[in-house]
């Protein structure tokens, strides 16, 4: 057990998901974002990383690594044939050390709530970001075995009735709700924060929508909220607010299907109803970037083909990228290990501005507004250096 001293200094990150440098003009507007900017130093050119979704950048954030590096390098894991994949929602996907995990041996008391990747992280008082996947789970299930269950089932008692599922804002009043009260009653020293009010209505209602603006409204109260609760619960001289955004997003209108063109060129092989045999190669999507990765068996087979059989494979799979419209490039596996993104791919696809991937076979593109399931209006993952 680790044994803990009694400190002083307190530092509290808050991720505003998919806030960008575009929406700083509005933010120096409101009350509460005035006051902290005029205490504060700020940076309006910050880059995400690549492919720029949301548990890749929130793990550079505690790690200070690429997604190469730290090992989290989707949101998704890669299991294909699950028409739900599970997210990378646990501690053990990132490699090295925390700055949740480097506080903690520093004896500093540790929160999160809602903070991507945080499941059985060890952290003191935390609410992974987690949901029920499958049929025999239960949310409660799957919240009490990846975080602290006392903490939890107490802020459920107080707040759970802000909640609605997944929608909001109702979700990041609970979040405000309980952070007001973990900082009051516990007052910890390290508290990551993270609000997804405006991701969520940017992907449901596009990247200026008049729903955006109401989403930054409710941030600013937020923000207000916490400050107050700082401030009467501590030294404020002492204490460090980090507000930050992970990426911004793209309006969008079209949704490409690598994986029919790997179907159809024989790539991947599946039953009659729709289901995934076997596979050369998959691809697996990172909104406004895909990932493209070898089966187990052509990857033990690439290890003991000649050069010459190599690049014929190569070429065959570049053909057949090369049939999926508005594709803006293709990187080769170096060239996105570069960019910091998975090492282990084969290669990785990059949208044309409009335009992202999701991984069904079954039609080689659709148009968002058609769509009969989740549909999104703006989102994220493109390369970084864009607007």
């Amino acid at each position: 057990m680790v044994k803990r001293r009694k400190v002083d200094r307190r530092m509290v990150i808050i991720s505003l998901d998919a806030v960008g440098a575009r929406d700083l003009a509005y933010l120096k507007t409101l009350p509460n974002f005035q006051k902290l900017r005029a205490q504060s130093g700020y940076c309006d050119h910050v880059e995400s990383v690549y492919p720029s979704i949301t548990y890749p950048a929130h793990t550079s954030i505690v790690t200070g690594k690429k997604p190469l590096h730290h090992g989290v390098v989707n949101n998704l894991r890669l299991q294909p044939g699950r028409k739900s994949p599970d997210w990378m929602w646990q501690k053990h996907f990132i490699h090295g050390k925390t700055l949740y995990e480097a506080a903690a041996e520093k004896g500093y008391v540790t929160a999160s709530i809602l903070w991507p990747v945080t499941g059985k992280s060890g952290i003191r008082y935390c609410v992974p970001e987690i949901f029920a996947n499958h049929w025999w789970q239960s949310q409660v299930m799957v919240s009490a075995t990846n975080g602290p269950v006392l903490y939890q089932i107490e802020l459920l008692k107080k707040f759970g009735h802000l909640m609605d599922g997944i929608k909001q804002p109702q979700l990041d009043n609970f979040v405000y709700a309980a952070a007001d009260y973990t900082i009051r009653k516990y007052d910890p020293q390290l508290f990551l924060i993270h609000l997804t009010d405006v991701d969520t209505n940017r992907h449901l209602y596009g990247l200026d929508a008049p729903q955006i603006k109401e989403a930054l409204d409710r941030h600013d109260e937020r923000l207000g909220g916490i400050c107050r609760a700082l401030a009467e619960t501590g030294d404020m001289e002492k204490t460090t607010i980090v507000v930050l955004g992970d990426h911004c997003q793209m309006d969008t209108h079209t949704v490409l299907y690598p994986n029919y063109y790997l179907k159809k060129a024989g790539l991947i092989r599946a039953t009659a109803d729709g289901k995934i045999k076997d596979y050369d190669f998959i691809a697996q999507h990172c909104d406004g970037s895909c990932y493209i990765y070898a089966g187990k068996k052509m990857k033990k087979q690439m290890t003991i083909m000649s050069a010459e059989e190599k690049e014929a494979v190569m070429k065959h799979l570049r053909s057949c990228l090369q049939k999926i419209p508005h594709l803006h490039e293709i990187f080769s596996r170096k060239h996105a290990a570069a960019l910091g993104a998975d090492g282990d791919c084969i290669c990785m696809l990059e949208a044309e501005p409009g335009y992202y991937f999701q991984n069904g076979m079954e039609k080689p593109q659709e148009d968002v507004g058609q769509m009969q399931g989740e549909r999104m209006l703006a989102t994220h993952g493109y390369l970084p250096a864009l607007p």
